[in-house]
């Protein structure tokens, strides 16, 4: 080893070589930082102490059991509780559409009750009195006249064709 690699090993904090061994342990380490940690695996018994501890927690992490669910079908108890907000939503909604279809009817019945009653008050051609059937009026006939050379009724000389 170099007077330069010495010296960095002796700069190294031990949080520093914490996070080194934990690489180690995770085969993610150079091959100068593996050759360094197994110098201090084989200098220092804490070094060493922590190496197995490490080793241990990281066994027991694998060996852990994962959590099954108690009941194998959350996924249908999911699609039961999806369908039920589903169902509840559009509930709602038919209730708002069935409100608005209401107040739309009563609007209009209001209206066509207030129109009815203005429009049978001032107008004589809806009225029961106006509707009855009345006999036809005689009309006068007149002779028809056609003005073939001269007009009926004078022109001004302006319009005057001759």
């Amino acid at each position: 080893m170099s007077a330069n690699q010495i010296f960095n090993i002796s700069m190294i904090i031990p949080e520093e070589r914490f996070e080194l061994l934990s690489a180690y342990i995770d085969g993610e380490v150079t091959e100068s930082e593996e050759q360094l940690v197994e110098q201090w695996l084989s200098d220092d018994v804490d070094f060493r102490r922590l190496y197995q501890q490490q080793l241990k927690l990281r066994q027991s992490l694998i060996d852990l059991p994962v959590p099954v669910p108690a009941h194998l079908s959350v996924k249908g108890e999911t699609d039961v509780m999806i369908n039920r907000v589903l169902a509840e939503i559009d509930k709602r909604s038919q209730h708002r559409k069935w409100k608005l279809a209401g107040i739309g009817i009563s609007v209009a019945a209001v209206v066509g009750i207030l129109g009815s009653m203005f429009t049978f008050n001032s107008s004589p051609q809806f009225s029961p009195v106006a509707n009855s059937i009345k006999s036809p009026v005689q009309v006068k006939q007149e002779p028809i006249i056609i003005a073939m050379e001269e007009p009926l009724v004078p022109l001004p000389k302006s319009m005057s064709f001759k």
